[in-house]
């Protein structure tokens, strides 16, 4: 009977850690349900100890007695067993432990790698921000420098003591000199017989040190906006705003000249004469000489 009463003692005992067991199952740390479960086998290893026993001679004894006084390999196999059990838990709260901090390195690393992924993205906005200004300056210096240019040429009297026309006004007297015909020459009726160009090419090669120099200019500075890949669409229209009505009307004639006919595809590009005054052209037909791109988007 009292036998009876301790084995029961061991069972109450096992019931009042059956709490803090119950916690650490609930847990999702591994070291914390591994100790749980470890606690709990234990638990029931020591019960099963301390349980008594019916021996061959009718008496009782504790099951940990007959351990004890059972033979070494009996003994070593019982703490094999144990110890096996023990070893294969753990084994397994090693393996979920591993996956958890395999998990959190994951995620770490996907953290870095949008931390990375936007600090690169930071640095091309940069490095674009920065490209984008750095043309900006040279669209403005482009701009500056035609405006030198412009403000260099002059038109001087024969005596050349004195200056007739000065900057932007030159492109007023260089197209007054070769839009209309000269006094005692005809209006030619058909294109067949308009001589624009020849009275162009005559007034070109008159200030040709002058309009050599506007023109090549002018040229590549179209040509270098066009093949950068960091112009936009502001930057064309700063170019295009940069023109008055007689520049518009010399270039115009210039490009359909032979020397001016790369300035085509830049005129198209740039829609470079769509504020050309076309009520001013020497013949209403001349328009027709170039792509309609030339003149703007039509609606």
């Amino acid at each position: 009977f009292s036998a009876l009463s301790g084995g029961r003692g061991v069972i109450d005992w096992a019931a009042n850690h059956w709490r803090s067991i119950r916690t650490g199952l609930n847990s999702d740390r591994p070291m914390d349900v591994g100790k749980a479960i470890t606690k709990a086998f234990l638990a029931i290893v020591i019960a099963l100890a301390l349980l008594p026993q019916h021996t061959s001679d009718g008496g009782w004894q504790l099951r940990g007695w007959a351990l004890i006084t059972s033979p070494p390999n009996e003994i070593g196999d019982t703490f094999a067993g144990v110890a096996g059990v023990l070893a294969f838990l753990w084994i397994i709260v090693t393996v979920w432990l591993q996956s958890q901090e395999l998990a959190a390195q994951r995620e770490e690393l996907k953290l870095t790698r949008g931390e990375i992924k936007d600090q690169r993205q930071a640095t091309q906005d940069m490095a674009f921000a920065v490209a984008e200004q750095n043309f900006d300056n040279f669209v403005f210096e482009l701009i500056a420098t035609h405006n030198s240019i412009l403000n260099s040429m002059d038109i001087k009297s024969n005596s050349k003591s004195q200056s007739l026309y000065e900057g932007r006004d030159c492109f007023r007297y260089f197209y007054r000199e070769f839009s209309k015909p000269t006094t005692g020459e005809a209006m030619y009726p058909t294109m067949a017989q308009d001589k624009t160009l020849e009275r162009y090419e005559q007034m070109y090669d008159k200030h040709h040190s002058d309009l050599g120099h506007y023109f090549r200019f002018v040229y590549n500075m179209l040509r270098a906006v066009s093949e950068s890949d960091a112009a936009q669409d502001k930057h064309k229209k700063l170019i295009r705003a940069l023109f008055s009505d007689d520049e518009l009307l010399v270039i115009f004639y210039n490009s359909l000249t032979e020397k001016g006919e790369n300035f085509i595809k830049y005129a198209e590009d740039f829609q470079l004469f769509d504020n050309l005054p076309q009520e001013r052209l020497a013949r209403s037909e001349h328009k027709e000489l170039l792509p309609d791109r030339c003149f703007g988007e039509r609606q």
